[in-house]
Formats: structure tokens, C-alpha cells, sequence
């Protein structure tokens, strides 16, 4: 059965910066090649960080120079940092800049070929309620996200081998930004806040269709993935990105009408081509 088109395609080459769109990429169990295929990782805290921690990596860019292969390391990708300055990872001075830049020692962790370890994450288990409050963006009185799919051993074995928040691909809706327009006018609802691999144009034109297609296999192009769960929110769909400024509206608005989710995670079950107007469909 037909429910959308393919309408966007991105990959993030460097974990929490901003991404580059592609008009085809392929599927891979890995996800799309080069996708987060580089992490920023902080030596005062001992792990792979990101923009929950460290909300300035969201006013970076980062694009490869040279195409990623599947199932190979990551090559040197090539960043934009806020003021304007260039650097390729590989650089003999990349760690020293990218710490100059945000005043905290600094390295670049690169994704090896498959099979790959990708060395240890912040996590949460050493910080306070309230650090891990605001790393979710809640305010007192909001009730945390139910994550009971994505705690403890299970996480720790979906993050084994990429930098990932927990699987390869996100899939997201414009239908789903646009009732989440139409119930909070004030907030700008832009998919870059969202940092999908996959949006979407549902032929459903009102509520959340992907959170319907939850357990379900989705055809995609010549790919097949399967949705797993919601993606649940965090801090860093309030944080400015690009023109858009910082909106703490727009976690209010997902914790009250959404439990805090928007588009979904998926596998990648059947490996293939995709291109932007390719057609979604949802098998039986």
C-alpha cells in the first residue's frame, strides 16, 4: 500500500552538526554510508558526546569531499565551524581547532570499517535528575519519556560499532510537522530541528502517520526497513540550527500532544538504492 514519497534525504557526516542532503543514497544494516561517521569525543568527560552536552556543535556543518563506502571506514570529512573556519578531520591540527573553537579538549573519533568498536559514551548514569532533565529539555512537572526500549544493555548493544543514538535510520513525516504546526502556531516546525534520514510525504495529511506504521515493514525504493519505535525528542529540537533560533516551545509542545515523539526508528532489512520521489510503501 502506497503512504508517501520520498522528499528528502540527508546524512550527518560528523555526529550533531549539520548534515548534508543527497537527491539518492543507499541502505545499508549499517544505515546510510558515512552516515555519523565521525563523533566528537570529550576528554574531560571520557566519551563520545554530542549536542545534548555541548548545544554548540549544532551551529557546525560537515560534508565529505570524497563518497563513503559501505562497510568501510569513514574518509576524512571536511567542517564548518561557526565562525566561518575549515578543516578537514584528518588534519594534523583538527583536534586542536575544533577544541580552540569550543574551549574544552577535544578529539575526533572516526567509524571504523564493520566490525568496528567505536570506544565509550557520556551517558546519563553519572549525572544529576536535573542535568538529565534539561539534556531531555523538560521543565519541572513534565513527565519523563518513557524509555523502557532504550535503557541499559539493550541501548549499550544497539550502539555497539557506530555513533548512532540507537538505530540507523530516522524516519520522519511532513504531516506530522504540520499538525504539530497547526497546534502551536508560535514555533517554527522545521525538519532540520529534527534531523531525519528519511522524510517524508504522507499521503495521510492530519496526525502522526508514522507512529501508525510502528511494527510494520516499509518498502523504500529498492530498500526495506522496519519500524521499530518513536523517536523520542530530547533538548536538541529546541536548540538553534542555521536561521532558526532556539525554541524551548517546541519541547512543550511534544512533551503535552506527543509523549515526547516524533517521527520513528528503523532497521534496514532488505539493503537498496533510494532517491528523493520515490515512492513509501507499506507492505502487508
Amino acid at each position: 500500500m502506497r503512504i508517501g514519497t520520498i522528499a528528502q534525504l540527508w546524512r550527518y557526516p560528523v555526529k550533531s552538526m549539520g548534515g548534508e542532503r543527497r537527491t539518492a543514497v543507499r541502505l545499508t544494516r549499517r544505515g546510510i554510508p558515512g552516515d555519523r561517521g565521525w563523533a566528537v569525543y570529550d576528554e574531560t568527560r571520557n566519551g563520545i558526546t554530542g549536542a545534548k552536552r555541548l548545544p554548540a556543535l549544532r551551529g557546525c556543518l560537515a560534508h565529505y569531499p570524497s563518497e563513503p563506502a559501505a562497510d568501510a571506514a569513514s574518509p576524512p570529512a571536511e567542517i564548518s565551524l561557526p565562525d566561518g573556519s575549515r578543516f578537514r578531520t584528518d588534519a594534523h591540527d583538527a583536534a586542536h581547532r575544533l577544541s580552540a573553537a569550543f574551549g574544552r579538549p577535544l578529539l575526533l573519533h572516526q567509524l571504523g570499517p564493520v566490525g568496528s568498536a567505536t570506544g565509550p559514551r557520556i551517558t546519563s548514569a553519572d549525572e544529576s535528575p536535573e542535568t538529565v532533565r534539561a539534556v531531555m529539555g523538560l521543565v519541572p512537572g513534565e513527565p519523563e519519556p518513557d524509555m523502557a526500549d532504550l535503557s541499559g544493555d539493550r541501548l549499550a548493544a544497539l550502539r555497539e560499532g557506530n555513533f548512532f543514538d540507537a538505530y540507523p535510520i530516522h524516519l520522519l513525516t511532513r504531516t506530522t510537522l504540520r499538525t504539530l504546526a497547526r497546534v502551536a502556531p508560535e514555533s517554527i516546525w522545521d525538519e532540520r530541528r529534527f534531523r531525519p534520514n528519511l522524510f517524508v510525504d504522507a499521503v495521510v495529511t492530519e496526525g502522526y502517520p508514522e507512529l501508525e506504521w510502528l511494527n510494520r515493514r516499509i518498502r523504500v525504493g529498492g530498500a526495506v526497513i522496519a519500524a521499530v519505535i518513536g523517536c523520542p525528542r530530547c533538548v536538541m529540537v529546541t536548540q538553534p540550527v542555521d536561521e532558526l533560533p532556539q525554541d524551548h516551545r517546541v519541547m512543550r509542545t511534544l512533551v503535552r500532544e506527543t509523549h515526547h515523539t516524533a517521527g520513528l526508528y528503523a532497521d534496514v532489512v532488505e539493503e537498496g538504492d533510494v532517491r528523493e520521489g520515490d515512492v513509501v510503501e507499506l507492505l502487508s
